[in-house]
């Protein structure tokens, strides 16, 4: 049985990027910030997560609600569909 493609929902994750971004913009916390405290070895990671441009996962989404000092499900408050 072959594998597979992983799932990706492209809006979500640009929903969900927009999200961290609004916060991180009204935190006053820019983007080499967030790679510094995300402890990323590199910020174009970072920036890619933050244009939606890649899926991540659960564990990135706890470690973003910590970078920004909020309870996760805030950086899922959104409209949805």
């Amino acid at each position: 049985m072959g594998r597979k493609p992983n799932y990706k929902n492209e809006e979500f994750i640009k929903k969900v990027s927009a999200r961290i971004l609004e916060i991180a913009k009204e935190k006053g916390i820019v983007q080499d910030k967030i790679a510094e405290l995300f402890h990323a070895d590199d910020n174009r990671q970072i920036g890619r997560v933050l244009r939606g441009e890649t899926n991540y996962g659960i564990s990135e989404l706890d470690r973003f609600a910590k970078v920004l000092k909020v309870h996760p499900r805030e950086l899922l408050d959104f409209q949805w569909e």
